[in-house]
C-alpha cells in the first residue's frame, strides 16, 4: 500500500496519488472497459469493476479526493473513519474545545516478582492533561517499584513521561486533521479554520500542503485566539512526589528547626532594586543621578511560565523608568501581549518584557493577564513548547 493512500484507492486505479484529475479519468475509463462483466470472464471480474468504480467516485470529485487525501495521512486502513459521517473528537468531559491535544503517558505497576506496562493515550484539554499527567506520575512514583523489572521501566517511564509527554506528532495531526475536516462537514468554518492551523504544526511535509490547500477552500469570517499549551506546567505537576521527598529529607537532615522569627525575617526580606533616574545628554552620553525614583519588586523571569504573559487594554507607551519623565521607549497597540517581570511597591507601574527582549514600564491599570494578540514565532517573551 502506498503512502497517502490508506484504502487503495489510486492503487487500484493503477496511479500515484499526485496524478492529474484527466490522467485519472483516462485510467477509469480505461480499467473499466478491461474489467466490465459484460467483456470479461474472469471470475473476480465483478468484484474488480466495483472496486475501480468506488475509488474513481471518490477521486473524481475535488473535495471527497482532498478529504481521502488528509485522512489517508492521518488513519491507517483498518482505523480509517466514514468520510461522509465525521464525528467531533471531544475532551474528557464530552465538550467541543479547539485547543485539544493527543497526550500520551507510560503508567507502571510494580507486582513484586512481575509488572505492567500500560500506555495511556488521552484526548484532553489543557486542565484534563495536567490532571492525567499529575495522576500518572504518583502511580509511577507509588507502585511502579515493587519489582526488579519494574524498577527499571518505572525509571524510563518517569523519563519519558516528563520530556515526551506532547510529542506524539501522528497522534496530534489525526486528531487535528480529523476536527478540521468533522467542523468543515457541518460548516463550522471558523473552528475548521483553527483546527487546520493547529494541524499544520504536526503534518509531515507531504500533508501540509493538502491542509493548506482544504484551509483556502473554507470561508471563515474569523481567526481563533487560543493559548498555546504551557510545556513547563505538565512538566512540573510530574515532580510532586520528588519535590515532597525532597522537603521532607531536608526537614528530617536539618540539625536545627528554623525559629518563627527567623522565618518571618526570611520571607519578608527585601526582593526589590532601587530605580535610579537615568539621565541622556545631547552629546549622546549617559549617567544616573543620585535621586532614587522608586524601587522595582522583580519577578523570576520565566520564559516557559504562561501565568506571567499579560497584554496591553490599550494602545500604550512604554518608558525607559517608572515615571512620566522618562523617555520613551516604544509605543505597543492595545492586545499587545507582554511578559511581566516586575513592578512598583505602590503597584502604579509594570515592568514588562517586549517580543524583542527589551525591558520597560507602563502603568499597572493598562495590562490585563493572560494572552491578547498571538505570540510571534521569534518573540523573546515565550520560548516554551508551541502546541
Amino acid at each position: 500500500m502506498m503512502q497517502g493512500d490508506s484504502l487503495g484507492y489510486y492503487e487500484v486505479l493503477e496511479v500515484q496519488p499526485e496524478a492529474g484529475a484527466e490522467t485519472i479519468k483516462q485510467q477509469y475509463h480505461l480499467l473499466a472497459k478491461r474489467w466490465h462483466p459484460d467483456h470479461n470472464t474472469d471470475e473476480t471480474a465483478a468484484e474488480r469493476f466495483q472496486k475501480i468504480s468506488v475509488a474513481y467516485n471518490i477521486l473524481k470529485d475535488e473535495k471527497s479526493r482532498l478529504k481521502y487525501d488528509i485522512l489517508s495521512y492521518a488513519y491507517d486502513k483498518a482505523h480509517f473513519p466514514d468520510m461522509n459521517n465525521l464525528k467531533i473528537y471531544t475532551s474528557n468531559a464530552g465538550n467541543e474545545e479547539i485547543d485539544l491535544r493527543h497526550l500520551k503517558l507510560e503508567k507502571i505497576t510494580g507486582k513484586l516478582i512481575t509488572h505492567t506496562e500500560k500506555t495511556i493515550t488521552e484526548i484532553c484539554n489543557y486542565q484534563e492533561a495536567k490532571r492525567l499527567a499529575l495522576k500518572t506520575s504518583v502511580h509511577n512514583w507509588v507502585c511502579g517499584w515493587w519489582s526488579l523489572g519494574g524498577i527499571l521501566a518505572t525509571l524510563k517511564a518517569i523519563k519519558q513521561n516528563y520530556k515526551k509527554a506532547l510529542s506524539d506528532y501522528a497522534g496530534n495531526f489525526t486528531l487535528l486533521a480529523h476536527n478540521m475536516l468533522a467542523y468543515g462537514q457541518v460548516e463550522r468554518y471558523d473552528e475548521a479554520h483553527a483546527c487546520g492551523r493547529l494541524a499544520l504544526r504536526y503534518a509531515v511535509p507531504q500533508a501540509k500542503h493538502l491542509v493548506e490547500q482544504y484551509m483556502a477552500t473554507l470561508p471563515y469570517q474569523r481567526d481563533y485566539i487560543y493559548r498555546p499549551w504551557n510545556n513547563f506546567g505538565l512538566k512540573s505537576v510530574q515532580l510532586l512526589i520528588p519535590l515532597c521527598a525532597l522537603i521532607i529529607l531536608l526537614v528530617m537532615s536539618s540539625s536545627r528547626v528554623m525559629t518563627t522569627a527567623e522565618f518571618n525575617r526570611l520571607w519578608k526580606s527585601d526582593n526589590s532594586i532601587n530605580y535610579f533616574q537615568e539621565v541622556r545628554f545631547n552629546g549622546g552620553g549617559q549617567t544616573v543621578d543620585d535621586l532614587v525614583v522608586s524601587k522595582v519588586v522583580s519577578i523570576p523571569t520565566d520564559t516557559e511560565d504562561l501565568s506571567k504573559l499579560y497584554h496591553l487594554t490599550t494602545e500604550t507607551k512604554v518608558m525607559y523608568g517608572p515615571d512620566e519623565g522618562f523617555d520613551v521607549l516604544k509605543m505597543l497597540p492595545a492586545q499587545t501581549t507582554i511578559r511581566l517581570t516586575g513592578y512598583t511597591p505602590d503597584e502604579k507601574w509594570a515592568r514588562i518584557m517586549i517580543d524583542n527582549g527589551e525591558m520597560g514600564f507602563v502603568k499597572y491599570n493598562a495590562i490585563k493577564q493572560g494572552i491578547g494578540k498571538e505570540i510571534p514565532e521569534d518573540s523573546k517573551i515565550y520560548t516554551g513548547i508551541r502546541p
